[in-house]
């Protein structure tokens, strides 16, 4: 289980994420990865990122333009960011 938060912070480090890329990039079903975000959420590792936020993005090219709002948009917190830079 390690692992795979390990690899879903280092994705979420990457950009904002979304649980259909988590799942394709983990090889995981779409249930694991939702149990997989609510682990992360609970410790504060990521959040959700609201259609505000994404609206004021300077990302123009970003792949999730748009879809905020239809689909759940996840983001590394600082938290998060200090255990990544902690196992690196």
């Amino acid at each position: 289980m390690r692992d795979l938060l390990r690899e879903a912070l280092s994705a979420a480090r990457e950009g904002p994420l979304t649980p259909q890329a988590l799942a394709e990039r983990l090889g995981l079903s779409r249930g694991e990865v939702e149990a997989l975000i609510g682990a992360l959420l609970s410790h504060g590792y990521v959040r959700e990122v609201g259609a505000a936020q994404c609206a004021a993005c300077p990302l123009k090219g970003c792949p999730l333009r748009g879809a905020v709002g239809s689909v759940r948009v996840y983001e590394l917190t600082e938290r998060g960011r200090r255990l990544i830079g902690a196992q690196a």
